[in-house]
């Protein structure tokens, strides 16, 4: 096999030879460069950028998270408020004109509420949470909101707890 690719070498012109050595010197390195480096220096560059993008957004929900304690430091009174009790809350959900989305509502131990609303408005709901909060005499001790797909539409599960 050696003997048939020196034949052939030596049937070509010594420019032929030298276009040949070339190609086999700068041209194979160059396209498995571009075949194979190529696309790794591109997926480093992607992995850098991501993880770029994963460390400002960490830097950004822990500046927010600062200032949501800060917020809620200069926003709860220093005085503690008794419990409005489950009617007081129910109450609030009719002025507020969202008992008709109330789902359930109960006392569970320790003087725990929970409301549950399968769909509400949620600015309506947001609404009734910020301007009733601080009087209630209770703390929130659970809000979970989930999108039902609806515009402005949520299900909410809301745990209140006394605040001693």
């Amino acid at each position: 096999m050696s003997g048939s690719l020196l034949d052939m070498l030596l049937r070509l012109s010594p420019r032929e030879r030298g276009l040949l050595g070339l190609m086999t010197g700068v041209a194979l390195p160059l396209g498995i460069g571009f075949a194979v480096l190529l696309p790794l220096y591109e997926a480093r560059q992607a992995a850098e950028a991501d993880r770029e993008e994963a460390v400002a957004l960490q830097a950004w929900v822990a500046a927010r998270a600062g200032e949501a304690q800060g917020l809620a430091q200069s926003v709860i009174p220093d005085q503690a408020y008794e419990p409005i009790g489950l009617s007081g809350i129910e109450e609030g959900l009719i002025a507020a004109n969202l008992r008709g989305a109330l789902t359930s509502i109960g006392t569970e131990s320790g003087g725990v509420i929970a409301l549950r609303f399968d769909s509400v408005d949620f600015v309506r709901l947001a609404t009734w949470l910020s301007s009733a909060h601080p009087s209630w005499g209770y703390t929130i001790q659970t809000l979970r909101l989930e999108d039902i797909g609806a515009p402005s539409k949520v299900s909410a599960r809301i745990e209140l707890s006394p605040a001693r």
